[in-house]
């Protein structure tokens, strides 16, 4: 079975030239409940700063991760297409829809900016996406706008703009956060874990879900009349950059400690 995917890749970020290359990709293979196809790898070579990642995603798992100390290394990435259902359908069809496009450009602050957009050819088959991974030597800010997946961002040292539904978010970074930041899902938890030399004015509200925050260090005000079991307003050392979390049937946790890497029980990727 023959799958084709149009592919728009730049390797060079630091040059405006684009390189269109069709992939010819086998082995479909179908699931109890859909289909998947084989991952498209890609490399891109280190651009020697600070990358900002920016993923559209039809639907599916985002995961991107930093490095937590300086280094050095290639940038590499994961799609792996695929179909959540199967019945009534020509699976192959379906496949052959899905378009990607993954390229890295110089952006507005003297850095470079990996943009990657996984769509649909037919908008209405809500039920086609993909599962995503990028792991880079030097994390900056992430964007990331998916469904029906979570969201997982690791060693970022910018701020982060996710939102999705029916999946987690985890974001966890030992580097200071003093940027702006928002964090939106439904059906699913939010866990936010950063040090204390972070800063922000937290806004964090959940229907149909609690709220728990643990400050052990950085100074942590709390005093809004609003704050209950599913609303926070907060402040964390006098920063004025908001920090907004919204959820629906779904908690809302937020950590701040002096080592993230040590916190947590659950398994990070």
């Amino acid at each position: 079975m023959l799958i084709s995917f149009a592919a728009l890749a730049s390797c060079n970020g630091s040059s405006s030239t684009e390189r269109l290359a069709n992939r010819v990709l086998n082995g479909a293979t179908d699931g109890i409940a859909g289909a998947v196809d084989k991952p498209i790898d890609l490399t891109f070579p280190d651009q020697a700063d600070v990358l900002d990642v920016h993923i559209k995603n039809v639907s599916g798992d985002v995961t991107v991760r930093g490095k937590a100390k300086e280094a050095t290394g290639d940038t590499t990435v994961r799609i792996e297409p695929r179909i959540e259902i199967r019945a009534g359908m020509d699976t192959k069809m379906k496949l052959e829809q899905i378009k990607w496009l993954a390229r890295i450009d110089p952006n507005d602050h003297g850095g470079h900016t990996l943009v990657i957009e996984v769509g649909c050819a037919d908008t209405d088959a809500w039920f086609v996406g993909s599962d995503i991974e990028v792991d880079t030597a030097r994390l900056g800010a992430v964007t990331v706008d998916t469904k029906r997946g979570k969201i997982i961002v690791d060693d970022n040292r910018g701020a982060v703009d996710l939102s999705t539904i029916r999946g987690e978010i985890r974001v966890r970074t030992p580097w200071p956060m003093t940027q702006p930041c928002a964090l939106v899902t439904k059906d699913a938890d939010i866990s936010w874990i950063t040090r204390g030399e972070s800063a922000g004015e937290f806004d964090c509200e959940t229907v149909g879900g609690n709220i728990v925050s643990y400050c052990r260090y950085g100074r942590w005000i709390m005093v809004d009349k609003r704050n209950d079991i599913n609303s926070l307003h907060a402040t964390l050392n006098g920063g004025k950059n908001p920090i907004v979390m919204r959820n629906v049937d779904g908690d809302i946790r937020i950590t701040i400690v002096e080592d993230p890497h040590s916190t947590g029980t659950f398994h990070w990727p």
